[in-house]
C-alpha cells in the first residue's frame, strides 16, 4: 500500500497525486474499533464512501450529500466530519457528531422466531363428556361428544349433544368443520361450521361455508402489539440496567455513542421504564419514562384479515341444520403506526347489508381511544351505529368508558336472522388501590337489547341499568381474601343487593369460602370447601351448604386418572334429593393402537421406545409416566405450534440396547398428535476374553478383527475385547506385534438385559 503522511483534511498539506486506487482500511469511528474492514476509493487524496459502506460503518447522513457520478460520497464534503489516515496501519480514523452515528440496537426481549414446521401424524380421537342424573324418582342422561380426525392435511371435527330426560329426548349436531392452517402465512382455512370474524363494535354470527382468517395463535412467540423502548447516548463504555415497573429486566454493555433498547417485556397497560447508566468511573445517571401498551393495537405494518362466505346458522344447540340464506362478511385490521390501528368490516346477505370503519389510537401514555361508525339496514332506509370508548389501565389504577349506540333502522346479519336490533350499550368503570390496602371499583352499565326466542320467533325489548361497587382486600390472617359488593338496579323496582364473601387456602390445593347476600328482601348464606383434581392421580372433593329462602347441602368427589375424570355428586335440598355422576375423557386411535386418556383440547404425543417397556418418560424434565408392555406411553397437554421437549431416562434402558438419542423436540399441529419415536437398537454385543494356546491372555494392544464385517477392536487388559452386531456363528482374527497371527471361532446367543461374557477363547496360531 502507498505510504502516506498522516493528515487532517481541514489543514491538509502535500496532497498526493490522483492514483485512483482502492484502499483496504479498518474504519474506526470516534475511537471505537469494531474490525470494520472496508474497501475505500481514493481519488486526488480524497476518500470516497458508498452509502452502503457508511451504513456498514454505523454512520448515517441526514439530508442530501454531494455524490459523484458513480454514487460515491467524499468525506471532505461532509461538514463537521474529520478524518485521519494511518497508511502504515491501514486504518482510517473518523470523528463524527453523535447524531451521525446509527444507534446501537439492543433488544431486551429478542424474538427468536421458530419457523420450523409443525407436524401431525394421522389418527382419530373421541372426546366425551357424560352425565347421569337422578332427581325426584326420575332419571336423565346426556352425552357431549367430539369425533376428530387429524393429520398433516388438517383436522376434521364433528360435535354433537345427546340428551334424554322425562321432558326431552333429542340429538343435536353442534359443529362440523374441516380446518387447515399455515404457519408461514398465519392463515387458517375453515370449511363447515364456524363463527365469523368481527370487531369490538360488530356482532358475530354462526355460519356454515368457507372462512379464511388470520390466526396469530399459529405463532405463540409473536407479540402483535408494539412494545416500548428507551434510548440514550454515552461518551465512554458503560453498563445499562433496565427496570420495568420496578422489576429488573436486563443488564447490558454499550459502546460510546447512541443506543436504543427495544422490545421491553411488558404486558397490556401502562407503567414506567427506568434506565440506570454507569460508566467505568462509577458515575451514574437515571432516566424514567412512562409507557402504555395495548393488545388492542397492532404493530406497524401488521395486518389481520377474516373473510367468510356461506349461510347464517340459526337455533344453534337447539336444531342441527337450521341455515338461512347466503351471506358473506369481511373484517380487516391494519397497524398504520405503532400507535394507530385502523379497521373495517363488511357483511351482507339478500336481506341486509352493513359496513363500517373504526380505529384504535394510543393517546400519549394515557390510554387507548377507540371510535367506530357503521351503516346498515334493509333496502333504501339504512340506519347508523356509532361507538366511542377510552381505556386507561396503569398499575392498579384504571378507568374507562364506552358507548355503542344504534338507531332503530340499523340492522346487521345478527338482527336479520333472529337476534333483534343491537340497541344501546353504555359502560363506565373506575378502579384504584386504597392507601390502607385493598382495592375499590365502581361499574355503571346500561344496556338496551332485544331478547329473541328461537322457538316462537318473537322478540322482547329489555332495558337494564345497574351500578355496582366492589371492595376487595387480602386479610391479615390465614392468607385469607375478602370482598364486599353492592348493586343497585335502576329499572326493576330500584332493587338493591349486597354480597359479602371470604376465602382462604387450606393446604396446597384446597380452599374454603363463606358468603352471604341480601337481595329483593331475600337472604342467603353459603359455606363451601373444595379441592380440585388437576393432575393425574389427584382426588378432588367438595362440601357445601346454603341457607335462606332455598336451602341445600351438597357433597362431591372426583378422581383424575390416566384415562379420564370421573365424579359423583349428591344434593339434599328443599326441593328434594338429587344424585349426579359424570365421566369425561377421550379415546385416541393412532399408530395402530388405541389409548384411553383425559379430554384432549390441545396437542399430544405417543412416545414409542421400540417395544421397550418400563422406560420413564419426561415432558420438559417432568416425569409423566413409563412405557407400557408395548413400549408406548400417551402424553397429554402438549402445546400446539410450540417446541415441546420429550426425553427418556437412559438408566431404564438395558445394557444390551443402544440409544440414538434420549430426547426429542416435537411441535404438533392444533388439536393433533405426533409420534415421538426413540429408536432403540439391540447391540448383539459381547465381551470376549482371548487367550493363547497356553491359556495366557493375549497381550494388551493386540488387534482383533471380526472376519464377517471387518470390524476391528483393540485387546485390553487380561485379553478382554468387545464386539457388537455379532451373528450366531462368528470368526475372529487377532494380530499381535512380534507374534504370528492367530484365529478362533465362537457362537453368540443374546441375553435379554445383559451383555454376555464369552471365554476364555483360545486363539490358535495360523487358524
Amino acid at each position: 500500500m502507498l505510504a502516506m503522511a498522516l493528515m487532517w483534511p481541514a489543514a491538509a498539506t502535500g496532497t498526493p497525486p490522483d492514483t485512483g486506487q482502492s484502499l483496504l482500511l479498518d474504519v474506526v469511528v470516534n475511537g471505537q474499533d469494531h474490525n470494520n474492514i472496508q474497501e475505500i476509493a481514493q481519488r486526488q487524496g480524497a476518500l470516497l464512501f458508498t452509502r452502503e459502506q457508511l451504513t456498514a460503518s454505523g454512520l448515517v447522513l441526514h439530508g442530501k450529500a454531494a455524490e459523484t457520478g458513480d454514487g460515491l460520497i467524499s468525506l471532505d464534503s461532509i461538514k463537521e466530519w474529520t478524518w485521519r489516515l494511518d497508511a502504515n496501519a491501514q486504518t482510517l480514523y473518523l470523528k463524527v457528531p453523535v447524531q451521525n452515528q446509527i444507534a446501537q440496537q439492543l433488544n431486551a426481549d429478542p424474538e427468536s422466531a421458530d419457523l420450523s414446521p409443525a407436524h401431525s401424524d394421522t389418527g382419530a380421537l373421541l372426546n366425551y363428556d357424560t352425565e347421569f342424573t337422578h332427581y325426584a324418582g326420575q332419571t336423565g342422561n346426556s352425552l357431549l361428544g367430539e369425533l376428530r380426525l387429524f393429520g398433516n392435511r388438517g383436522v376434521l371435527s364433528n360435535n354433537a349433544l345427546e340428551t334424554h330426560n322425562p321432558y326431552l329426548s333429542q340429538t343435536v349436531r353442534l359443529d362440523s368443520t374441516y380446518s387447515v392452517s399455515d404457519v408461514a402465512t398465519l392463515r387458517t382455512w375453515n370449511v363447515g361450521d364456524y363463527i365469523n370474524g368481527g370487531l369490538d363494535w360488530t356482532r358475530p354470527v354462526r355460519m356454515a361455508g368457507m372462512q379464511m382468517t388470520t390466526n396469530f395463535g399459529l405463532r405463540p412467540d409473536l407479540v402483535t402489539f408494539a412494545r416500548p423502548g428507551i434510548s440514550g447516548e454515552v461518551a465512554v463504555p458503560s453498563s445499562v440496567d433496565i427496570y420495568v415497573n420496578g422489576l429488573h429486566q436486563m443488564t447490558t454493555q454499550v459502546d460510546p455513542g447512541p443506543f436504543e433498547i427495544n422490545q421491553l417485556p411488558v404486558t397490556s397497560g401502562g407503567g414506567d421504564v427506568s434506565m440506570v447508566v454507569k460508566d467505568a468511573n462509577g458515575r451514574q445517571t437515571n432516566e424514567t419514562l412512562p409507557f402504555y401498551a395495548s393488545s388492542n393495537l397492532l404493530q406497524k405494518g401488521l395486518d389481520s384479515l377474516s373473510v367468510e362466505a356461506g349461510s347464517v346458522r340459526r337455533a344453534y344447540a337447539s336444531r342441527s341444520d337450521d341455515y338461512a340464506g347466503g351471506a358473506a362478511s369481511m373484517s380487516y385490521r391494519h397497524g398504520a403506526t405503532d400507535r394507530l390501528t385502523l379497521e373495517t368490516h363488511l357483511e351482507g346477505s339478500e336481506k341486509v347489508a352493513m359496513g363500517g370503519v373504526g380505529a384504535d389510537m394510543l393517546v400519549g401514555s394515557l390510554g387507548v381511544l377507540s371510535g367506530s361508525l357503521a351503516v346498515g339496514g334493509y333496502g333504501q332506509t339504512p340506519g347508523t351505529q356509532y361507538g366511542v370508548g377510552f381505556v386507561h389501565n396503569v398499575h392498579a389504577f384504571s378507568y374507562g368508558a364506552s358507548l355503542l349506540k344504534a338507531d332503530s333502522h340499523f340492522y346487521d346479519l345478527a338482527s336479520a336472522y333472529g337476534d333483534g336490533t343491537p340497541g344501546t350499550t353504555l359502560r363506565a368503570n373506575v378502579g384504584f388501590p386504597l392507601p390502607g390496602g385493598g382495592s375499590f371499583g365502581v361499574v355503571y352499565a346500561k344496556r338496551l337489547v332485544n331478547y329473541y326466542n328461537d322457538y316462537n320467533y318473537e322478540s322482547t325489548r329489555i332495558e337494564t341499568s345497574t351500578l355496582t361497587a366492589t371492595y376487595s382486600s387480602s386479610l391479615p390472617f390465614l392468607r385469607a381474601f375478602g370482598y364486599v359488593t353492592a348493586l343497585h338496579d335502576f329499572d326493576y323496582d330500584h332493587d338493591n343487593a349486597v354480597f359479602v364473601g371470604i376465602s382462604l387456602p387450606i393446604g396446597h390445593r384446597a380452599t374454603a369460602s363463606a358468603g352471604g347476600s341480601v337481595s329483593n328482601g331475600e337472604s342467603y348464606q353459603t359455606l363451601q370447601a373444595q379441592q380440585s383434581a388437576v393432575q393425574r392421580g389427584d382426588i378432588g372433593w367438595s362440601l357445601g351448604e346454603q341457607n335462606g329462602s332455598i336451602s341445600r347441602q351438597t357433597a362431591g368427589l372426583e378422581y383424575k386418572s390416566d384415562w379420564g375424570l370421573m365424579g359423583a355428586q349428591a344434593e339434599q335440598g328443599t326441593a328434594g334429593q338429587a344424585q349426579r355422576g359424570t365421566l369425561q375423557g377421550a379415546l385416541v386411535a393412532m399408530d395402530g393402537h388405541v389409548f384411553a386418556a383425559n379430554t384432549i383440547q390441545d396437542g399430544f404425543a405417543v412416545v414409542d421406545t421400540d417395544g421397550l417397556p418400563g422406560v420413564e418418560v419426561m415432558q420438559e424434565n417432568r416425569p409423566v409416566g413409563k412405557t407400557d408392555k408395548n413400549g408406548l406411553l400417551f402424553v397429554e397437554d402438549l402445546r400446539a405450534y410450540e417446541s415441546n421437549r420429550l426425553s427418556i431416562n437412559p438408566n431404564d434402558v438395558p445394557m444390551d440396547v443402544s440409544l440414538e438419542n434420549d430426547n426429542l423436540t416435537v411441535k404438533p399441529n392444533d388439536r393433533s398428535g405426533v409420534l415421538a419415536k426413540f429408536p432403540i437398537h439391540h447391540t448383539n454385543g459381547a465381551t470376549l476374553r482371548l487367550v493363547d494356546s497356553q491359556h495366557v491372555p493375549l497381550p494388551l494392544g493386540s488387534v482383533a478383527t471380526l472376519v464377517s464385517g471387518g470390524v476391528q477392536a483393540m485387546v485390553g487388559y487380561d485379553g478382554v475385547t468387545y464386539f457388537e452386531n455379532l451373528a450366531e456363528h462368528n470368526r475372529l482374527k487377532v494380530a499381535t506385534p512380534g507374534r504370528p497371527d492367530c484365529g478362533l471361532t465362537f457362537d453368540y446367543r443374546p441375553q435379554t438385559g445383559a451383555i454376555p461374557e464369552i471365554g476364555p477363547l483360545i486363539c490358535i496360531t495360523g487358524a
